[in-house]
């Protein structure tokens, strides 16, 4: 299991610029047809959770990319992977292809799901739900993060 010390350490590096704005709807095992190396802002070793809560551009974010990093699957808080933010117009829901470890997060109504499909962001260690505030700080067993 990778150490919470070192999870924390990836996380706030990724979260310094997270702001908590959850999406508002998603598609999982599909992904734009994007070049991910034109994100905005990219971020490894994080929850698919946290790609969903938190925007991580200083405009206005309006998609994100979550590939799976299957190393991680025991892990509490799985899956984690790399979430690739967009400012970018995401295409429509029918020109997206299949990819069984994507998951696509709208904060706008173009997923084929409403709301984050994630559930809670989880601690680490234990894998109690908790929340991070917009500079990174987790607040562990709370869901009244700003």
């Amino acid at each position: 299991m990778v150490s919470f010390k070192v999870l924390s350490a990836l996380a706030l590096a990724g979260l310094a610029t997270a702001t908590l704005d959850p999406c508002t709807s998603n598609t999982k095992g599909k992904k734009p047809s994007v070049d991910l190396s034109s994100a905005d802002k990219s971020s490894d070793d994080i929850q698919a959770a946290e790609c969903s809560h938190n925007t991580r551009v200083s405009g206005d974010q309006t998609f994100a990319v979550f590939i799976t990093d299957h190393s991680k699957d025991s892990n509490h808080g799985a899956p984690y992977g790399t979430c690739y933010a967009f400012t970018t117009a995401a295409g429509s829901n029918s020109s997206m292809v299949t990819d069984a470890d994507a998951w696509t997060f709208f904060w706008s109504n173009l997923g084929s799901s409403s709301g984050q499909g994630t559930g809670c962001i989880k601690d680490p260690e234990d894998g109690t739900c908790g929340c991070e505030d917009s500079d990174g700080s987790w607040h562990k067993g709370s869901s009244n993060c700003s």
